[in-house]
């Protein structure tokens, strides 16, 4: 068994972190992640350097998106077990609000998993057009609307929250409110620009009224974030007999906007050899992972999960989950592009693989393909023997997207073939041994 070292910045704290990681005999390299005791820390993970980068989980209060001049967004630390409460839809009764009581204020609101958009949080989730905000085509800017009072659970703090408006960066203004006094502290104003930093959130912490810095890597330096998230959990209803959900926070993994995620129940976890599902099975939801590996204890040994990262493609499965008591959550994962023999044709506009290469006993092929843009025509897969004698033939889809096609040569004798590929006007011919 090889033994790597690998060594990842703590971004937050300057402090090196020497990650071990061991590559098994199919090939996988088993990642020993783990979030700390009470899942004390938020881990990122990137699949091409395997590195980790791992934090406190409590430094921070609310993020602001900062990816684009003209997107907009925020995310509540779901590790401070903050419950968000929409508390007025007029700015003008910031004064009026004397009270912390969330009793009248509805059901909390809470960042959402089920999601695309990792920037939708809970403030998202106000009754104005944009969560907290209404746009203003007089200046373009995105006004705030909506009040909301925080609840920290835990700790019994409550703060009262307005974001003001949205311009390149976000002004907010926040009240913490005094527990010996029973009133709100004095109002205290803030604004964050977006800035230069090459990550998608700013992050803001009500202890030290300003920004954090140093909390998330760059865009393209993670894959994988490990952190608590709310869910809807399903159960039934002892009552009714019903099924139900009910708001629980899980630790689980938020995925990059940069990958997309299939994932296949049941499969074998430990192979040397995968197909790749069809590419309506990707999902870019921001938990296509999230805690769908682990039942209540330990974790699911036939889930496996295929991402797809721009031309790479890997496998993983979760091999341990010790709960909250150590924060450890092991996993395997392998880079399988070149497993699949992929293979770049006519300029870039489709990529092709041929798996398994040699076939197994059942002389069943796959061909897959990711089309990169449209050609005129299908595009099309013939297999020749030696001498030059076409034995099968069949056509390509010429739309864009992530699809496999099975051949089935059974007919064939073992041997070498070619396999000639054609798409776009241009062709690819790649050997096929046949067993």
């Amino acid at each position: 068994m090889k033994t790597k070292l690998f060594f990842a910045t703590m971004l937050a704290l300057g402090i090196q972190q020497t990650v071990l990681s061991q590559t098994d005999p199919n090939g996988y390299t088993t990642v020993n992640m783990s979030m700390g005791s009470g899942y004390q820390n938020r881990v990122f993970f990137d699949l091409s350097a395997n590195s980790i980068v791992s934090q406190p989980a409590n430094t921070w209060d609310i993020a602001f998106y900062r990816n684009s001049s003209m997107s907009f967004g925020t995310r509540i630390n779901d590790a401070q077990n903050i419950e968000v409460y929409q508390a007025s839809n007029n700015p003008n009764d910031w004064n009026s609000i004397t009270t912390n009581s969330v009793a009248g204020y509805g059901s909390p609101l809470y960042n959402p998993d089920n999601t695309t958009t990792i920037q939708k949080g809970a403030f998202e989730l106000g009754t104005a057009t944009y969560g907290w905000g209404e746009y203003n085509p007089g200046n373009h800017h995105i006004e705030g609307k909506v009040i909301f009072i925080l609840k920290y659970a835990s700790t019994n703090t409550y703060y009262k929250f307005m974001i003001d408006d949205y311009f390149g960066g976000y002004t907010f203004k926040y009240a913490k409110w005094n527990t010996a006094t029973s009133s709100w502290d004095a109002t205290t104003s803030k604004t964050i620009a977006n800035g230069t930093d090459d990550a998608y959130f700013n992050y803001f912490s009500f202890a030290t009224g300003d920004k954090v810095n140093g909390l998330e890597p760059s865009k393209a330096n993670w894959d994988f974030m490990f952190t608590r998230y709310w869910t809807d959990y399903p159960y039934t209803d002892p009552n009714t007999g019903q099924p139900a959900t009910m708001k629980y926070r899980m630790a689980g993994v938020i995925q990059n906007t940069n990958i997309t995620v299939a994932k296949v129940q049941p499969e074998t976890q430990a192979t040397a050899t995968s197909s790749v599902p069809a590419s309506t099975a990707f999902s870019n939801n921001i938990t296509a992972i999230g805690h769908s590996w682990k039942p209540t204890q330990g974790v699911y040994n036939d889930v496996v999960y295929y991402i797809k990262q721009g031309s790479e493609y890997y496998r993983m499965y979760f091999i341990s989950n010790e709960g909250s008591s150590t924060g450890n959550m092991y996993f395997k994962y392998k880079n399988i592009t070149s497993t699949l023999g992929t293979t770049d044709i006519a300029a870039k506009k489709a990529s092709f693989g041929i798996y398994p290469n040699p076939t197994t006993a059942d002389k069943q092929v796959t061909v897959l393909f990711d089309v990169k843009e449209k050609a005129n025509s299908k595009g099309q897969v013939e297999v020749y023997d030696l001498s030059g004698k076409r034995v099968y033939s069949a056509e390509l889809t010429n739309q864009t997207g992530f699809y496999k096609q099975d051949l089935n040569l059974s007919h064939l004798s073992s041997g070498s073939y070619l396999v000639k590929i054609t798409f776009g006007g241009k062709t690819e011919t790649k050997k096929l041994i046949v067993k």
